[in-house]
């Protein structure tokens, strides 16, 4: 039986012959993608839309109609999706993280609403806007966290989170350090606590007794503990999201 090459491993990709993947179909050479011209005026017509296809590892946009894409969305890649699986599982290891850190303070699980998107240009647009209000979100609370482990911690989730903004960013044609706002940026952009509430409260539909979303500017040891409990509300949303829409094109 053939086996994995160990550098494949993390992306679940099939068992090919001699291990290689460039006779899955899915899989795109330089070669392959040359023998597929795009058709200009139809990359012009779509711009706004996108069909991913793995070219040499990576995801090359192309554009479709917009009354296709009102019906179904455009289609995802095989690479692409293997990605998406790294953002839920990222977004679940979060969560895990949080909770495990504030133990018996850890706020309950929200109640979410709006979270099943209608089609995959739809989720892209929303996964957008929730990656870019992590980054956003974290950068905001930086300065306000007293212990220096939990600003470590959570700069190391923050970076993930600007890792998936980003992605999403580039997939849709915008600049990959644009934030949720349009602005795209030399230095990255702290949220205040408002902005976060505002895009994140119409997936709210109830706390469930949980603390308010909000923490104070002036750092504290129980204000560390309202911040991770922001945080912790922020990550449940994604965890719920990806967990929601994933699964809807990931087998």
């Amino acid at each position: 039986m053939n086996s994995r090459p160990e550098s494949l491993q993390h992306y679940n990709l099939p068992i090919l012959p001699n291990g290689d993947i460039s006779s899955n179909p899915e899989f795109m050479t330089p070669d392959k993608c040359a023998e597929r011209p795009l058709d200009r005026r139809r990359f012009i017509r779509g711009t706004s839309a996108l069909i991913g296809t793995a070219c040499a590892g990576a995801v090359v946009a192309i554009g479709t109609s917009d009354e296709a894409i009102a019906q179904t969305g455009p289609s995802p890649s095989f690479a692409l999706l293997q990605q998406l699986k790294l953002v839920q599982r990222h977004e679940n290891a979060h969560v895990t993280f949080l909770k495990t850190a504030l133990a018996n303070l850890a706020r309950p699980k929200p109640t979410f609403k709006n979270l099943l998107q209608p089609n995959f240009t739809a989720f892209l647009n929303t996964s957008r806007a929730l990656e870019n209000t992590g980054v956003g979100a974290y950068l905001g609370a930086a300065p306000a966290i007293l212990s220096r482990s939990y600003l470590a911690a959570a700069g190391s989730i923050a970076l993930i989170e600007a890792r998936h903004a980003g992605y999403f960013n580039s997939l849709q044609f915008r600049p990959m350090t644009e934030n949720l706002f349009g602005q795209e940026l030399d230095f990255e952009r702290a949220f205040t606590v408002a902005e976060v509430v505002a895009s994140a409260s119409p997936f709210i539909a109830s706390l469930n007794g949980g603390p308010a979303l909000t923490f104070s500017n002036t750092p504290s040891a129980s204000n560390d503990i309202a911040i991770l409990n922001f945080a912790l509300a922020l990550e449940y949303l994604e965890a719920d999201y990806y967990n929601i829409n994933v699964p809807r094109y990931v087998t």
